[in-house]
């Protein structure tokens, strides 16, 4: 939304990179650790009461100044009967002129019991976003007059979930998702409207269990946001190494297929309430003659953990017989 003329490769570079990711969010290689940016209704789609996890990605270090984005979260199941919460902190900074996105989200999901073999989620989101970028180590051809260097924005979504338990070895979890309904402003440049489009999201993953070691969790991921289309396809693989009462073990694995952009092999080890994981991005897209197939290095851990709800002992009361 401005004409300028970078005198540097790398500087074109960042803004065909700047103007993509405008129509597009944030995001992660390993999508099924970032539920809330997923969809809000995966919320409390855990095993313990709390979990707790970091994420950060690191990618384009090769072609020019590394993007790098971090995530924390903290999420806890039934906090009120069947409602679960979620809050996130996200920072994203790309390239050479310090793209910064800064937010803070919160999630609450409800969760209903269908029937025995049916469950349904429901799930909302609300955050607040700050967006700023730093013109100075930039160069222009002439004098550029830019108001703003940074944006404030509000945004909503919504989600929905379905679980089936298909049979004794197979669960189906499907998902919908829709963020910036609101639409937020995106402009750097005054009184102009740049909204951001609406992101769509639908997700599915098959869990099979082939005995009681070994899993599979065949999974496809789309996303849709203005003229920007995002569709990953592949599986996790879980292997239960050890699960005596001292300790459990699970060695984790799964390879994907970003369409037209990345291969994305991940791999890792869940040692009881521990939970750690590494990527890494395979460049395939028509960018791999300057970034020699080099993409992105991510690795999330997280910790989950119970807390023993005391109950209530009720002194048993003993009839007298009547005879």
């Amino acid at each position: 939304y401005y004409s300028c003329k970078m005198i540097r490769f790398v500087v074109i570079l960042f803004f065909f990179l700047y103007y993509n990711s405008l129509a597009q969010d944030v995001h992660f290689s390993q999508f099924n650790e970032t539920k809330t940016l997923i969809n809000p209704a995966l919320v409390g789609y855990q095993d313990g009461d709390y979990k707790i996890q970091a994420q950060r990605r690191s990618q384009w270090g090769s072609v020019t100044v590394p993007f790098n984005t971090f995530s924390i979260s903290l999420e806890v199941k039934n906090i009120i009967k069947k409602l679960s919460f979620g809050v996130q902190l996200l920072n994203d900074i790309a390239g050479d002129s310090h793209f910064k996105t800064n937010g803070v989200t919160l999630s609450l999901s409800h969760n209903t019991k269908v029937n025995s073999s049916n469950n349904i989620s429901f799930g909302v989101l609300a955050g607040t976003y700050q967006r700023s970028i730093d013109y100075s180590t930039l160069v222009f051809n002439e004098t550029e007059n830019i108001p703003n260097n940074n944006i404030d924005f509000f945004d909503v979504a919504i989600g929905f979930v379905h679980e089936i338990e298909l049979n004794m070895s197979s669960t189906l979890i499907s998902g919908v998702s829709l963020f910036h309904l609101n639409k937020p402003n995106q402009t750097l440049i005054g009184s102009d409207n740049i909204q951001l489009p609406i992101n769509s999201k639908f997700h599915t993953s098959l869990i099979y269990y082939f005995n009681k070691k070994f899993q599979i969790k065949p999974t496809i991921y789309y996303s849709e946001q203005g003229e920007s289309r995002e569709l990953i396809a592949g599986s996790f693989f879980n292997y239960v190494l050890n699960n005596s009462s001292a300790e459990m073990v699970v060695l984790r694995a799964g390879i994907f297929n970003r369409k037209n952009d990345a291969i994305i092999t991940e791999f890792g080890v869940k040692i009881d309430n521990f939970d750690a994981m590494v990527s890494y991005d395979t460049n395939i897209s028509s960018l791999n003659t300057a970034s020699d197939y080099k993409g992105g290095f991510e690795f999330s851990i997280a910790y989950q953990w119970s807390v023993l709800k005391s109950v209530k002992s009720n002194e048993i009361k003993v009839c007298p017989k009547y005879l």
